[in-house]
């Protein structure tokens, strides 16, 4: 099996992982790729503006055809052309991608008769969700025909596909992975007696960090040796900063900005509880939670609210899981956390559990590669 690995502008190492064990694979990438280039050991086919000129200036008949066959639309395609001779010469015979874009030349590709077998990697938590955008929309409707195998990065969005009125013949589900040597638990050293309790993304208002905040002062009472710390930048870093001021509590709240992948570990060992109290939104919802994983895989208990994937990632313990934006809920679960060693402990070690269990790169990896396989072979 000769794998081809999409994501446009957005393939990071938290993605790339999960296909280390899997030979013979080529990420395409931009040279305009987010997380840059260095985030697989794989080969990369170098996708670049100027081979996209060149092959315009070349075929320019061919390149205007193909923006009539996009309505006009210069955004829907991928480096088509360039694509489009990797297909023709072999390159890759099962083909998977997480994005629009990709997924729109491939399934293009494929109506014109080339033979190889196209997977989506697809993370919604939310039907239909693509109706929020017309373009996404209409890519959804001109490449699910196409569409070999839809891979569920969760059962919830396997559940969601189900009643989309996709096939369940051609639905697999498959957890994405993180590295379980670079997260694992560590001896704590701290002697202070600090509660800390830990957010680690995007500082933005659907994540829900002003729940976590309303938590913290209510909390305070009973903990008064709290220490709350966002790691992370976005939007709402300044608001948050005022609400931590307003409610008196701006003493024991810290934010350390964005931290490397590197420091993360550190600051989960330092920790004694995870809080990703994420909001549901009309368009967007928490779909499974890298750091979610990352904390339960250190051995932290790991709270999250009932949005998207994030209950069946913390595996559905209702200790884990709270009201979204009930800030009065989110407390008493931290408070008990807190009340009882033995509690902590017990969910620690759940969570330590069920992300060894489910979440390693390696393992996933090779559930995934078992899964193309078979597809290829058509069984």
């Amino acid at each position: 099996m000769k794998l081809a690995v999409f994501k446009d502008y957005g393939v990071g190492r938290y993605f790339a992982q999960l296909f280390d064990s899997i030979p013979e694979t080529t990420f395409f990438l931009s040279e305009k790729n987010k997380s840059g280039l260095n985030i697989t050991p794989h080969r990369v086919h170098l996708l670049t503006k100027r081979q996209q000129l060149r092959d315009y200036l070349t075929s320019p008949l061919k390149a205007w055809c193909r923006l009539k066959e996009n309505d006009n639309d210069k955004k829907r395609d991928f480096f088509y052309q360039e694509v489009e001779r990797s297909a023709a010469s072999g390159e890759f015979d099962v083909a998977l991608t997480g994005s629009d874009r990709s997924l729109h030349t491939l399934a293009s590709l494929k109506a014109k008769g080339h033979p190889f077998k196209l997977v989506y990697w697809i993370p919604f938590t939310i039907p239909f969700v693509d109706m929020f955008d017309p373009r996404s929309l209409a890519i959804r409707q001109a490449a699910f025909p196409h569409v070999d195998l839809f891979v569920a990065i969760t059962d919830t969005c396997r559940r969601v596909l189900l009643l989309e009125g996709i096939p369940e013949e051609k639905i697999v589900h498959v957890y994405p992975g993180i590295d379980t040597e670079v997260f694992q638990p560590r001896p704590q050293t701290k002697q202070d007696g600090v509660f800390r309790i830990l957010f680690v993304g995007k500082l933005v208002s659907w994540k829900g960090c002003y729940t976590l905040l309303y938590a913290a002062k209510e909390l305070l009472p009973d903990i008064p040796n709290l220490e709350l710390t966002f790691v992370g930048q976005g939007a709402q870093r300044q608001g948050l900063e005022q609400a931590a001021e307003l409610l008196g509590i701006k003493e024991r709240v810290k934010f350390t900005g964005f931290l490397k992948y590197d420091a993360l570990p550190d600051i989960y060992a330092q920790s004694d509880a995870f809080v990703l109290p994420a909001l549901p939104a009309i368009n967007l919802a928490e779909q499974f939670g890298f750091v979610v994983a990352e904390a339960m895989a250190c051995g932290l208990p790991t709270v999250v609210s009932r949005v998207g994937g994030l209950p069946e990632v913390v595996g559905g313990r209702d200790e884990l899981i709270f009201t979204p934006g009930d800030f009065w809920d989110l407390a008493a679960k931290l408070r008990a956390i807190h009340a009882s060693r033995a509690l902590a402990a017990e969910l620690g070690q759940h969570c330590l559990t069920h992300a060894q269990t489910h979440y390693d790169a390696k393992q996933n990896g090779l559930a995934l590669k078992a899964v193309l396989e078979k597809m290829e072979r058509g069984q």
